[in-house]
């Protein structure tokens, strides 16, 4: 059996059930369309660890704009937000 490494990805927010990363990810966006499991994902925020999930399968994904009220100087965060679930 060969040695699979974790599947770390750096996120904005996450929940149970989703995640939102900044821009988009091929690799993501392959898993996704592949419906491939992710043995081993690890969700980091700011360089920390934020997540651990074993056996996961992506679900969805949908586009992500944040808005930031009276700030009209930054350009808005754009990004991918993905729906996954546990298979244990």
């Amino acid at each position: 059996m060969r040695d699979e490494h974790p599947l770390e990805i750096e996120v904005l927010k996450w929940d149970a059930h989703s995640f939102t990363i900044e821009g988009t990810n091929d690799q993501l966006e392959k898993l996704l369309k592949e419906q491939k499991v992710i043995r081993t994902l690890s969700l980091r925020h700011n360089g920390q660890m934020g997540r651990l999930s074993r056996d996961v399968r992506l679900k969805a994904r949908r586009d992500f704009t944040s808005e930031v009220e009276g700030d009209s100087v930054d350009p808005p965060i754009e990004g991918t937000t993905f729906e996954y679930e546990g298979l244990d």
